[in-house]
């Protein structure tokens, strides 16, 4: 057997990520469904978002505007109309019927 020192060389190898955008965008995302998630709850919940019982979207026939945007406004949209003649406390559905 030979007598030659023995030589150990040592490699240290440093990952670091040059860039940060991905860290910027994980930061943005979370900032911004923490938002949406505060104004569903400010706003009800998510019930209140999605129920359609919501007449004051759809338009009330005593206000006179065309609220469904049909072309004709309360006195003369057919949803205001009932058996009994113009009704005001109906509401503007059906925007199909304006014609």
């Amino acid at each position: 057997m030979t007598d030659k020192p023995s030589e150990k060389v040592e490699l240290t190898v440093v990952l670091e990520p040059q860039d940060s955008t991905s860290k910027y965008i994980l930061v943005a995302l979370i900032l911004v469904l923490s938002g949406l998630l505060f104004a569903i709850i400010a706003s009800g919940g998510a019930e209140s978002l999605l129920s359609s019982n919501d007449d004051s979207a759809i338009g009330n026939c005593g206000d006179g505007i065309d609220n469904d945007n049909g072309g004709k406004t309360d006195g003369e949209d057919p949803d205001c109309y009932s058996n009994d003649g113009y009704d005001a406390s109906r509401t503007e559905a059906n925007r199909d019927n304006d014609l």
